[in-house]
């Protein structure tokens, strides 16, 4: 058996002779607008490239959205190492190489993976990289370190942007909207602010959590994202600093926030001491 960081594969076996059945391998890490332009983009080049080589494409394994980096699984990254193991892939085409990877280790079993199925160049639009050759694995091991560092100083970055977005009570991106608050996540929907008044009322006089969304879902009132309240939803909106104009960071209050307050922040106080 041959195991990877994300899956556990059968043991590949060698394909000699074969004329080379390519994969076109794509992924983007961020997709805000969700429409498939970069990898589509990708795709397209890789096209043209298997096309130059003489490469019969056989199928695209395509990841948008998904880091190469945090660890998160890859679904068609894992699938790929599956037909590189079974035989039905014996040529990756790829945009470049941390395409593929911004993990060290995850490398380094791709290139067990690829010398057991007889793979030993891959083909980037910036030219072929040979896996085969001592050489050419060193190469692409330093090309796959910066790929790694970069993605670490980028995460640096971003958490020390939204740490200073929290000290400053400003809004961070994405996520979906708060019960509360309009889609800008700065201003209050007063039907929902009513609603917030009324449960965090009634929590703290002693109204258990199951039956306040027993009583919010009999009376039609939707949670954020249209559905029922469950006791989870329910205790992480009453628990939120939000509601009290406060500014939430990694659990704790950093400080006031830039929108308005439905409830007091010494109400929020209270129904934190009582979930705790």
């Amino acid at each position: 058996m041959v195991t990877v960081v994300w899956a556990t594969v059968p043991e590949c076996y060698m394909v000699p002779g074969m004329a080379s059945h390519a994969a076109i391998y794509a992924r983007i890490s961020s997709d805000h607008e969700g429409d498939h332009l970069g990898v589509k983009r990708q795709v397209e080049e890789c096209h043209k490239l298997a096309a130059r080589l003489g490469y019969v494409v056989v199928d695209e394994y395509v990841d948008n959205d998904i880091s190469a980096h945090s660890g998160k699984r890859r679904p068609e990254y894992v699938r790929l190492l599956g037909d590189l193991c079974d035989g039905s892939v014996d040529g990756i085409v790829t945009f470049a190489m941390d395409r593929l990877h911004r993990n060290p280790l995850e490398q380094e079993e791709f290139f067990v993976i690829c010398k057991n199925a007889g793979v030993t160049v891959l083909q980037t639009i910036g030219g072929p990289v040979d896996i085969g050759s001592y050489m050419g694995k060193g190469m692409a091991r330093f090309s796959g370190l910066m790929a790694a560092m970069e993605s670490d100083i980028k995460s640096s970055r971003s958490l020390a942007k939204h740490a200073q977005l929290a000290a400053d009570g400003k809004v961070s991106g994405g996520g979906a909207r708060p019960f509360g608050f309009t889609d800008d996540k700065r201003h209050v929907v007063p039907e929902e602010a009513a609603a917030i008044r009324e449960a965090v009322s009634r929590f703290l006089a002693g109204d258990s959590i199951r039956s306040i969304c027993r009583d919010f879902n009999d009376r039609g009132i939707a949670s954020a994202s249209g559905g029922t309240w469950t006791t989870s939803v329910m205790s992480k909106m009453l628990r939120s600093g939000r509601i009290s104009g406060q500014r939430d960071h990694h659990g704790e209050i950093a400080g006031p926030a830039e929108w308005p307050a439905i409830v007091t922040p010494q109400q929020t106080a209270g129904v934190r001491a009582a979930l705790d």
